[in-house]
């Protein structure tokens, strides 16, 4: 696979973890850093990195490991408490409409389980236990059907005959 024609392109993890192990053997046999920087398009000093890997941990250091990620604010149950409280609606837990926004179900994990999340951070939760993101539709509160009807029956009516 040559690496310069995904020039400009995100690799994968796993093709990351390809051309690190390409340039690892080349370097075991013996390539100048320049000339495998030169090769697979990346940075002197990231073929560094690379050698010093390979000299400290042999050429299984290149490759790919677990990714680190902060742990989650909450455990499995207190996901599933925050579930109940959301599939119950939020005229249960006090508010006056029935929509759910961010800042909202933030204020619901800080009371109840006593955990910050940022609110830019909520839709994610969210859709990570399932949820998704639903606008409401816009509608007069003064909206009547019936006054709607009649409009149509007797005003439309001449408006259209003209």
């Amino acid at each position: 696979m040559r690496w310069d024609a995904l020039y400009g392109v995100l690799l994968t993890r796993e093709q990351m973890e390809e051309r690190r192990m390409q340039a690892g053997t080349d370097l075991k046999a013996g390539m100048k850093q320049a000339d495998v920087a030169r090769k697979y398009d990346v940075s002197t000093a990231t073929v560094c990195r690379w050698a010093r890997t390979i000299r400290d941990e042999g050429i299984d250091g290149l490759r790919m490991r677990k990714s680190k990620g902060q742990p989650t604010k909450l455990d499995e149950e207190e996901e599933q408490q925050l579930v109940e409280i959301l599939i119950a609606g939020p005229r249960v837990y006090g508010y006056k409409t029935d929509l759910w926004n961010s800042s909202r179900v933030a204020e619901v994990i800080r009371k109840e389980f006593r955990v910050t999340f940022h609110i830019h951070h909520i839709p994610k939760l969210l859709h990570r236990l399932g949820f998704r993101n639903i606008k409401p539709k816009r509608q007069a509160k003064e909206k009547s059907d019936k006054r709607k009807q009649e409009w149509l029956n007797t005003t439309w009516v001449q408006v259209k005959k003209n």
